[in-house]
């Protein structure tokens, strides 16, 4: 019984609920919370003499009503005010909770409709970018088969391979976008110029926007540098292009522009992005609502309703602002305005593979795929590496147990049948507590994380070129070297 009455005072008997219904529930729940204070406010008022002070010489008066009766009137309304009183109290502290509670959801949906807002640009993507990928394959397969036919032609060999290294890096380029796209990531804001912008714009609509669609670039300022994050930027204009587009289904004209804008006495100077269509245009009740989350023109099928939404958040975290006009008919202009800096633009340098020779040192390199397995021996070996290789964790394990020397550094795969890299990491930390790691995998960072991977671990993303391997090995080995010379 005392358990019961305990959890109903508590407010969390699920009996009750169920038995009684929640209306009633809240009734009883309320009742027993508001007796004790109506018995507590009026013993108040005899302890102070309030009866005999003022009711009873009131009574006297008045002739009006008993002294028994101007008690029960005085209890009445004190139950009415403690009544009041109370259900003030409780729906204020319910509209604080469910406040919190639409602030929490707000927050995650918002995240939500970034990954959305991403995989939709994907979408848009995928076509060209398979077709290009496709004609890359051409492009490095041509010019192999021409430099195995010409290896007496030095020059014409050197050439075709310098295509196949072109053609290599452009694929590299395509798959980061899409990476860039489908990874959830921390805005990282640095200063770019606005050339770098418009050359990663026209790359994206080149893939994007069909043959009937004319784009044209004016450019007014290339060498305007604003601060921003170069991925987002260019998913926020690519985003407005879509929209563009959409606004056009038997084909017209884009005009995408940038002019310098002067510094003003309430505003700094900026470079202004401005997108404009030949479409069907908005009336003026779309033009009110156009930046609120989940209102489209379009039908369910063809829009969220969320891109224009994201456009304006991400445009007023960089210090920008964004307006549109239009009208039904005569197409629709977007202005996105960006504060420009004076600030350097850092960019980060990768010494030559061929500063970074080995000092003897032995390295135990661990890949699935046995092709590119042996195309990073090779590259390690030229560096003076003495490298045993596997194409699995299992393996590893059984050179690891007959190799009796110092095996310096792991270079191994994050993802491979049977055992995966970070299983065979951990394997053999206790054997060779001494010898470093370095994890390599084509998936993203986010998606790394699902295997455990130590905070303080290097990893490197493929595709990684030989510079950069060879740098981060020497960094890597030497940093350990200068650990155990400072020990």
């Amino acid at each position: 019984m005392l358990t019961k009455l305990k959890s109903l005072l508590m407010g969390d008997s699920a009996e009750m609920r169920r038995r009684v219904g929640l209306r009633r529930y809240r009734a009883v729940r309320d009742l027993v919370i508001l007796v004790p204070l109506v018995i507590v406010f009026v013993t108040v008022l005899i302890e102070a003499d309030f009866f005999q002070t003022v009711l009873v010489p009131f009574a006297k008066k008045y002739e009006a009503y008993r002294i028994d009766q101007l008690i029960v009137a005085v209890v009445l309304a004190s139950i009415a005010i403690a009544w009041f009183s109370y259900r003030r109290w409780r729906d204020s502290l319910y509209q604080i909770r469910k406040r919190e509670e639409a602030e929490t959801d707000r927050d995650a949906l918002r995240a939500q409709l970034t990954q959305v807002q991403k995989m939709k640009a994907i979408g848009e993507l995928a076509g060209g970018i398979a077709h290009d990928f496709n004609n890359l394959l051409m492009i490095i397969d041509g010019y192999g088969q021409r430099a195995r036919a010409n290896l007496d032609d030095e020059e014409a060999t050197k050439e075709s391979l310098d295509q196949i290294i072109s053609a290599g890096e452009r694929g590299a380029a395509l798959t980061r976008q899409l990476l860039v796209f489908s990874r959830r990531q921390v805005m990282e804001k640095a200063v770019v110029p606005v050339s770098e912008l418009i050359d990663g714009i026209q790359g994206l609509l080149k893939h994007t926007i069909p043959e009937r669609y004319e784009i044209r670039f004016d450019v007014e300022d290339r060498d305007a540098k604003i601060k921003t994050d170069a991925n987002e930027f260019i998913q926020a204009i690519l985003n407005l292009v879509l929209n563009a587009r959409d606004a056009m289904p038997d084909g017209g004209h884009i005009l995408i522009s940038t002019k310098e804008i002067a510094a003003a006495a309430d505003e700094p100077s900026a470079v202004e992005f401005s997108i404009k269509d030949t479409g069907i245009g908005m009336n003026e009740e779309t033009l009110e609502r156009i930046f609120e989350p989940f209102f489209t023109t379009k039908g369910r099928e063809q829009g969220t309703g969320l891109g224009l939404a994201m456009v304006y958040g991400f445009v007023q975290s960089c210090g920008g602002r964004i307006e549109v006009s239009s009208a039904p008919g005569n197409g629709t202009e977007f202005l996105v305005r960006f504060p420009t800096t004076d600030a350097p633009v850092i960019r980060a340098t990768e010494p030559d593979a061929a500063d970074q020779f080995s000092m003897g040192e032995t390295i135990l390199l661990v890949e699935d795929n046995e092709a590119l397995l042996n195309l990073m021996k090779t590259q390690l070996e030229d560096l003076g590496y003495n490298v045993l290789s596997a194409t699995g964790g299992f393996w590893a394990l059984e050179i690891d147990e007959d190799y009796s020397e110092t095996i310096h550094l792991l270079v191994t795969d994050v993802i491979m049948p049977g055992m995966s890299g970070i299983e065979l990491a951990n394997a053999m930390a206790e054997s060779r507590p001494l010898m470093k790691t370095i994890f390599v995998s084509g998936y993203t960072d986010e998606s790394k994380k699902t295997g455990s991977l130590p905070d303080a671990a290097v990893f490197l993303q493929k595709p990684v070129n030989s510079n950069r391997l060879a740098t981060v090995i020497r960094e890597v080995i030497e940093e350990d070297v200068a650990l155990s010379q400072a020990s």
